[in-house]
């Protein structure tokens, strides 16, 4: 009976979990302009009548839909509490190029809280420089401080290329994986060597929880292309299993069990199900939740979310495994970007830069990032 109640209290908690973590995105949600503004030299006010350049889509597609632009009007500073940023380099994710085929569309669209869908500028990790504030904006930043803070061993290139990652990384092994007690919130908790495999290491988010895994002094095994061995050896892995070698699954099988397996690789959660040996939280970043809410609508997608859960669940009860699936989001909370900025002062986490492209020279980018590529790419 305990080995059947355990699961479904886990699974219970993990949909209120899912709830809280929609809730905060939902809060803390908002598309940036990545671009540059054609200031009046010496003037801190930006009239409708100025412009910026950007990157823009007019309607969902392929990266032939991505259109640049030099007369954007500048968004004007709608609330009191919100400022403008001057985008100084910015990275691409997954999601980004993602986003420009219509991914996630119905509940991004409700996040953004605008009355026109298009044009879209997407993009959500950047390093920028307010350049106006309301009239009820904190009193940090001011204007001509970067948005947030940084150490100062980051340049714009590596900070720009952190948090959205990072906090993603966090998430998953802290929020989802308890990787520490209560969170990782509870000072002085650690992760008592924990064994974690990381599916995926070689990419942004990867080689985000590598670093993350290690600093809290856990085993951390990855998967991730041979040629990339090195590069995770570096940051902390202990053993890397090449993907591309026939023996993969075995690789996996025989260094198990493991306290968590994340996976940045987006095998999804049937994945799970293929693994031999015991865990306890399979948390992935692949889950059916937007494309749910895409195919179904909002309330109906909602429900066909809480069915699959349950059912990638079911599927791991049935083996007889101790083993938990949960789906792991990116959460923005204050707690991990202050956790994230410690391990930056402390230089002990590394964006690692892949590539830097031009602002003119985004699609390149875009391209770049729709296939296999370490790390970030960088505009």
């Amino acid at each position: 009976m305990n080995a059947l109640l355990r699961p479904l209290l886990s699974l219970a908690t993990q949909i209120i979990a899912e709830s809280s973590a929609l809730a905060s995105v939902i809060l803390k949600c908002r598309t940036h302009s990545q671009c540059q503004i054609q200031e009046v030299p010496g003037k801190r006010e930006f009239p409708r009548t100025m412009k910026m350049s950007g990157w823009q889509i007019h309607s969902y597609g392929d990266l032939d839909e991505v259109q640049f632009s030099d007369n954007i009007r500048i968004p004007q500073v709608k609330l009191g509490t919100e400022v403008m940023v001057r985008v100084k380099a910015a990275s691409i994710n997954p999601i980004d190029v993602a986003m420009i085929g219509g991914y996630g569309a119905t509940l991004l669209n409700m996040m953004r809280k605008m009355d026109l869908e298009f044009p879209l500028v997407v993009g959500r990790d950047f390093v920028g420089e307010v350049v106006y504030r309301g009239i009820g904006a904190p009193k940090f930043p001011r204007i001509g401080d970067t948005i947030m803070p940084k150490p100062k061993a980051l340049g714009d290139l590596e900070a720009s290329g952190i948090l959205y990652s990072g906090l993603t990384a966090w998430s998953g092994l802290f929020l989802s994986g308890n990787l520490r007690n209560l969170c990782g919130l509870l000072r002085g908790a650690s992760a008592n060597r924990k064994r974690v495999l990381i599916l995926g290491a070689s990419g942004g988010v990867g080689t985000m929880a590598v670093q993350i895994a290690k600093n809290e002094d856990a085993q951390v095994f990855v998967t991730a292309a041979g040629d990339a061995s090195d590069m995770l050896s570096k940051l902390g892995a202990d053993c890397v299993i090449d993907y591309r070698d026939e023996n993969f699954l075995q690789g996996i099988h025989s260094n198990g069990p493991y306290d968590i397996i994340l996976d940045c690789a987006g095998y999804g959660p049937k994945f799970a199900s293929t693994i031999e040996c015991n865990f306890d939280n399979y948390v992935t970043f692949s889950s059916p939740l937007l494309r749910n809410m895409d195919s179904y609508g909002l309330i109906s997608g909602t429900v066909r979310n809480a069915i699959s859960l349950i059912e990638d669940n079911s599927r791991i009860v049935s083996q007889k495994s101790r083993g938990i699936v949960k789906w792991g989001y990116f959460v923005p909370l204050r707690q991990g970007m202050e956790y994230l900025k410690k391990l930056a002062e402390r230089e002990k986490l590394k964006c690692i830069v892949d590539t830097v492209y031009g602002f003119n020279d985004a699609i390149e980018a875009y391209q770049r990032k729709w296939g296999d590529a370490f790390g970030h790419q960088y505009q």
